[in-house]
């Protein structure tokens, strides 16, 4: 028997982290960007997922050239996996905007802690002599792919993070039904839009197609007034059922350099009885230029 299953999270505010998902989207920017994300999924429900990210996203420190690191903790019970994640970014300005490629090299270790205390077997693990009551550990090398194009007003992308199809078993074994690392395709699109004096509008669309298992879709719509003031609603599909969560996002441009963000889930499937949605923060800081630090100067995050 063979079973597939989407192995990367997705972020409800997926719209301030394209570092995360696109190699491509390193150095887009002429100036140092800082971020912090952390998500706490399915509150109330026990080994329920958490994630927490850091990344630097670096200018171009050779013509044309820009680079990205990240690191990721996340964890399920008692499964935890740490990645560490450099990108290097190259774009090709045309006419009407510029057109990004990039290379990412991943590094991922992988542990399963079977003397975790919180394991209790209904009969005890001596009637189960498979399951040894260890810390097993895995370390994989991955290399990944993206494009990006993005102008004033709009950007679009593909990627795909993870090429190589690693074993993941922990005794390294060479067996067709061992776990592998599948891979995951995301696309992306969306803009900004000037509607009146003061009010913006930013559609914002993710899909994510992982091998072999139903595709993902974020569907975000984000107003933003006078440039400070964010207010967002998402719409989160599920591999079971047309419509997985519904999202709300809020974000407030302190200055021109520091962002923070924060989202609610509200569950919609039938996971909705075991907990109480899921909740997500973020921090950006941007080095930007002395003069322009206390004016905002209407951000992109594309």
């Amino acid at each position: 028997m063979t079973v597939y299953g989407q192995q990367d999270l997705l972020f409800t505010q997926f719209a301030y982290d394209k570092l995360g998902v696109n190699p491509a989207y390193a150095g887009a920017h002429d100036h140092i960007s800082l971020m912090a994300l952390y998500r706490n999924q399915w509150i109330g429900l026990n080994g329920a997922p958490t994630h927490f990210a850091l990344s630097a996203n670096l200018p171009a420190l050779a013509q044309n050239i820009g680079f990205g690191i990240q690191l990721e903790q996340s964890s399920i019970s008692i499964f935890n996996r740490t990645t560490m994640d450099g990108s290097f970014g190259y774009q090709i300005p045309i006419s009407k905007g510029v057109i990004h490629m990039g290379l990412s090299v991943s590094f991922r270790v992988f542990v399963a802690d079977f003397s975790d205390p919180r394991l209790v077997p209904p009969d005890g693990f001596a009637m189960d002599p498979a399951v040894d009551q260890i810390k097993y550990s895995k370390r994989i090398f991955n290399t990944g792919f993206g494009v990006y194009y993005n102008n004033d007003k709009f950007y679009a992308g593909a990627s795909i993070p993870r090429l190589s199809k690693s074993n993941l078993d922990f005794n390294d074994e060479v067996d067709p039904l061992n776990g592998t690392e599948i891979r995951h395709l995301y696309v992306m699109t969306g803009g900004k839009w000037r509607v009146s004096r003061y009010w913006e509008l930013s559609p914002q669309l993710l899909i994510k197609l992982p091998e072999n298992t139903p595709l993902k879709v974020e569907l975000n719509l984000s107003g933003i007034f006078d440039k400070r003031y964010h207010l967002g609603l998402n719409y989160s599909s599920g591999g079971s059922t047309a419509i997985e969560s519904l999202d709300i996002i809020l974000g407030f441009q302190y200055s021109n350099q520091l962002f923070f963000g924060l989202a609610y889930d509200i569950s919609l499937s039938s996971l909705k009885r075991a907990e109480s949605g899921s909740l997500e923060l973020i921090a950006n800081y941007r080095f930007v230029k002395k003069n322009l630090a206390d004016i905002i100067i209407n951000p992109r995050y594309y």
